[in-house]
């Protein structure tokens, strides 16, 4: 029980199972693509909110000839299989250290569900319009994490 009690956040984090994470991250971009999806319909908002989706599908509906709608439901399950790839591919590149105590995918989950995290929830709304504003709150939940994970790596060693 006392074993328990002094493990660090990244033995924490490798216990639980990548299946777990990668929902709450799908969960997440699931609820702001499908939001988009069926609620959107002045898409210029794009530019100063999210400018990297706005010219993405700005690209796709003037060379394709698709609606900004169709551009999104085609790019999600892309988005969403980019979300399950990129975690495990980092973890497979975390895990060739094998002095540290991290799980690599875990680990890169918990960093892209915490830069995602606050957009999703709202926070941006709070700071202001742009892209700085939705960046930001992640960046630096992902500081403190990996901070404190680098503590306790070093505590391990």
């Amino acid at each position: 029980m006392l074993y328990k009690l002094n493990m660090g956040i990244n033995s924490k984090i490798a216990r639980i199972p990548f299946s777990i994470l990668y929902l709450i991250l799908a969960a997440f971009t699931s609820f702001n693509w499908i939001r988009v999806i069926l609620f959107q319909t002045n898409f210029e908002v794009f530019l100063t909110e999210q400018p990297w989706d706005y010219y993405l599908s700005g690209f796709f509906v003037k060379n394709f000839g698709i609606t900004h709608q169709q551009y999104f439901v085609f790019a999600f399950p892309v988005i969403l299989l980019f979300l399950y790839a990129a975690p495990k591919i980092v973890g497979k590149l975390i895990n060739l250290d094998t002095k540290t105590n991290i799980k690599g995918d875990n680990h890169a989950a918990i960093l892209m569900i915490l830069l995602i995290a606050p957009v999703t929830l709202g926070v941006h709304k709070l700071l202001g319009s742009g892209w700085r504003n939705h960046l930001i709150p992640g960046i630096v939940l992902v500081v403190l994490f990996s901070v404190l994970s680098w503590i306790d790596e070093k505590n391990i060693k």
